[in-house]
């Protein structure tokens, strides 16, 4: 086997790093790389960090992998030919998650043979899973940082796939790239999240921004898509349900389900249950996919029970299993959404004004996370209460 130089210091050399290791090659990496160190620790993932040059120096018959976000490939790729070196390998984020995917396929199908699991048809990031019993009944996994998996998970998979038998606000914001837009149907309307920062200016094609009155929006840099939810708790014209998406996540809305909110036979529609391992606490206090850590875990916590002693109850064993409603989408009776926002919201500004008391800085979009966890507990807890259907959600390409 050659040496390896992974250009790339980050989730996705991290995740590339451990599917390397995974197909036999971890003694092949020689060193993590970068175009320049600026103060980056000397070592990552137990091996060298150094700057490009000197790596190629170092290691001159290693192949060179890049393992960093699409949007850097090019100016890497300037900067290795100027060096008179090509990469052997180019891995983004889709490709990586491809990788991943494949090997979470083979690793779940031959560990569950009851099992189907195959490529989410909406999100090339997502594998789908259900029972070959109960094929409309289906769960959702992200296999970037969760594939390989323990025998553990696998046998936790297999227990929830066997055993678990509008008026939508598209979030937007200045840093989303164009998305198609075409013929968008009439019950979604694009809101301009984290308008306050536009002094006025319109970005794109959006009907309302979040700066009205009594907002959020100046703190859209920490809340993400919730400045917008929050617009809709405020302002939305009326409407029998009330619902959020993102920009480049539409809900798949059949017919059926069309149908049964006309009836009003349906009181909430939530994304497909997620699984996530090791547990949904550790993935977003403990892994590097979120901006939140274990002290805004606790913190989330201690200020749920202010609110609601049982839900904060609740909470501690929910969020040690192995499911989350992702990305704060949903659709809800416009009476349910309203009281999920009063919940959601007094206890994500009660942590802002906390931090802010005690003088300790927080990174960005840590509340949006946060919100995930809110929006997966405050749903889950009153399942038994609320008819309940769990739709996918499709993403659309940037152009």
């Amino acid at each position: 086997m050659s040496k390896l130089i992974l250009y790339g210091r980050g989730l996705i050399a991290e995740e590339y790093c451990r599917y390397l290791e995974a197909q036999g090659r971890g003694e092949d990496i020689k060193a993590f790389a970068v175009t320049k160190m600026n103060g980056q620790g000397n070592t990552y993932c137990s091996r060298p960090c150094i700057e490009i040059k000197d790596a190629i120096e170092k290691y001159p018959e290693a192949e060179v992998h890049l393992s960093l976000q699409e949007k850097y490939h090019q100016e890497v790729l300037t900067l290795l030919k100027e060096l008179g070196r090509e990469p052997k390998e180019i891995i983004g984020l889709q490709r990586m998650t491809e990788l991943l995917g494949e090997q979470g396929i083979k690793q779940i199908s031959e560990a569950c043979p009851e099992l189907i699991v195959q490529r989410n048809p909406h999100d090339y990031s997502m594998l789908e899973i259900f029972s070959k019993e109960r094929p409309k009944e289906k769960f959702t996994f992200y296999p970037m940082t969760q594939v390989p998996l323990s025998e553990e998970a696998l046998g936790r998979i297999r227990d929830y796939v066997q055993e678990h038998l509008l008026y939508i606000a598209l979030a937007t914001s200045k840093k989303d790239a164009e998305v198609r837009k075409d013929n968008l149907p009439d019950y979604l309307h694009p809101v301009l999240g984290g308008a306050a920062d536009l002094d006025g200016k319109q970005v794109g094609l959006i009907e309302y921004d979040d700066a009205e009155a009594g907002n959020i929006s100046r703190y859209n840099h920490l809340y993400s898509e919730l400045t917008v939810a929050y617009w809709l708790w405020q302002k939305a014209p009326k409407a029998k349900y009330l619902g959020l998406c993102h920009y480049r996540r539409h809900f798949v809305l059949t017919e059926e389900v069309k149908e049964a909110m006309a009836r009003g036979t349906v009181d909430v529609l939530l994304t497909t249950p997620r699984l996530t391992f090791p547990t949904v606490h550790k993935y977003f206090a403990n892994l590097p996919v979120t901006t939140m850590d274990e002290l805004d875990y606790e913190t989330m916590l201690r200020f749920i029970a202010s609110e609601d002693s049982e839900i904060a109850k609740y909470s501690r064993d929910f969020f040690e299993g192995q499911i989350h409603y992702p990305n704060n989408m949903l659709i809800a009776r416009r009476d349910i959404y309203l009281d999920y926002c009063r919940f959601m919201f007094r206890v994500l500004q009660s942590m802002q004004e906390h931090y802010e008391r005690e003088g300790i800085a927080r990174p960005e979009r840590y509340l949006g996370y946060v919100g995930e966890l809110l929006t997966t507990v405050y749903f889950a807890f009153h399942r038994g209460k609320y008819r309940t259907t769990c739709i996918d959600y499709k993403l659309l390409k940037e152009i």
